[in-house]
């Protein structure tokens, strides 16, 4: 009986470490790199700016397609119930010259075939379309990186605030920690009478207090490990752990040169994408100019055709008959529609002008306002890293003074709130100047 329990047990303990090992496998473990690297491919967003770029690059292959000879084949069968009728002076057959005579002729099938081509020789809107495709399609590029800049941002803001939610989680449990213990020491000096019983139920209802943020806590990180999941394109299902820390590291940032504003501007790819927008409404102006010339084309026909009366199509005779010619085309009045074109293609332009200036102000605003909030929160930091060695300091001597029964528990309270207020926020500086260097990346267009 021993033995089998034995088994049993044992057996019970291998399928636990299996299971464990197995839970252990499906947790993916990600630094903020990895988690770029995720978005950057996983990302829905981004896949889809991707799939515009190739259609751009489509539009480009159709624009250069109109440049090209148009070939198309033909066929045709017609049933005549009635046979077509041909109308000849009636001299022919006899009757007055004001008479027409009616003759029934050809077969009561008919078939028809043949091939039509037709090439532009000369056609100013084919080569304007072409540049005006090729444009497009290098504006859709700088759209492209500007969504994979946001991603990137957004998933490193995501990864943050997972970390910060984790750092106050762990920062509310070692204050909930140092009020336990003091709890634990008021009910020692309690049963020494040394304290109040007042003292000692303060020190409960504190300790109690502090519970509940646990739970939010424990609930923010799970909403914040969503929302990154959802940024990555990550199924929500996955169980992801961050291997990153949050931490302060000077070194990371670069301060910029001084001439940071016109780095940005030629850097950002929303500005690249307006100048090519620029570019590309005034080349609509040309194209739309264009519309108003003469367009010269070469244009052939081959075709044979058959009646007959049954369906022996071995019988068939099929004469054939082709031409090659030049067609013209010139437009002499179309409805104002060409001039209405020109018009919006230059208000068009005008927009592109205005809002190209105006995002080059904004890009100058947001320089100096993200290079404001990196040396704000640096500032920051370095004043609550002295803050927080008094505070320790002063706890420590709050709680001993406390236990010599020179100061009271109120005292003992303010301290040690005073201690983690001091740490949540070097906690909260440290997460500020790491959101505004991610920030100011995207500002500074450093991310590619």
């Amino acid at each position: 009986m021993k033995h089998i329990n034995y088994i049993t047990t044992l057996s019970l303990t291998i399928a636990q470490l299996i299971l464990s090992q197995i839970a252990q496998a499906q947790v993916r473990q990600l630094t903020m790199d990895d988690a770029v690297r995720l978005a950057l491919d996983k990302n829905r967003d981004l896949q889809v700016a991707t799939l515009e770029t190739s259609k751009s690059a489509q539009k480009v292959v159709e624009a250069r397609g109109y440049a090209l000879p148009t070939v198309a084949a033909s066929a045709q069968y017609l049933y005549y119930f009635n046979k077509q009728v041909s109308f000849l002076p009636g001299s022919f057959v006899g009757l007055g010259d004001d008479q027409l005579a009616t003759f029934r002729v050809g077969g009561s099938n008919a078939l028809l075939g043949g091939v039509a081509v037709s090439h532009p020789l000369f056609q100013a809107s084919v080569r304007s379309g072409i540049r005006v495709a090729q444009i497009d399609e290098s504006a859709t590029g700088e759209a492209l990186t500007t969504v994979r800049a946001n991603v990137v941002t957004d998933v490193k803001k995501a990864y943050l605030d997972v970390l910060i939610t984790q750092e106050q989680l762990r920062l509310q449990q070692q204050s909930i920690v140092r009020n336990e213990q003091a709890l634990k020491d008021s009910r020692s000096l309690l049963a020494q009478g040394r304290v109040s019983r007042v003292d000692t139920l303060r020190a409960f209802v504190t300790v109690e207090n502090l519970r509940p943020m646990l739970i939010q806590l424990t609930n923010r990180i799970g909403i914040t490990k969503t929302i990154l999941k959802q940024t990555m394109g990550l199924d929500e299902q996955e169980v992801i752990e961050l291997q990153d820390s949050l931490r302060y590291n000077e070194a990371l940032f670069a301060s910029p040169g001084t001439d940071v504003f016109l780095d940005a501007v030629q850097a950002r790819p929303e500005v690249r994408r307006l100048e090519l927008l620029e570019k590309l409404n005034q080349e609509q102006i040309v194209q739309q100019i264009a519309e108003k010339q003469p367009k010269l084309s070469a244009i052939g026909l081959a075709q044979a055709q058959s009646q007959a009366n049954n369906f022996q199509v071995g019988d068939y005779k099929w004469p054939v008959s082709s031409y090659i010619g030049l067609q013209v085309n010139v437009p002499i009045f179309t409805g104002f529609r060409t001039n209405s074109r020109i018009q919006q293609a230059q208000i068009t332009r005008q927009q592109s002008n205005t809002q190209l200036a105006n995002l080059k102000e904004i890009v100058r605003a947001q320089v100096k306002i993200g290079l404001a909030n990196v040396e704000e929160a640096r500032l920051r930091i370095q004043t609550q890293q002295q803050t927080i060695s008094v505070a320790e300091l002063g706890y420590r001597i709050t709680r001993d003074r406390w236990k010599q029964g020179i100061a009271s528990r109120l005292d003992m309270s303010d301290a040690e709130l005073s201690l983690t207020q001091a740490k949540s926020n070097y906690l909260q500086a440290v997460y500020d100047y790491l959101t505004a260097t991610v920030n100011l990346d995207k500002v500074l267009g450093k991310i590619k």
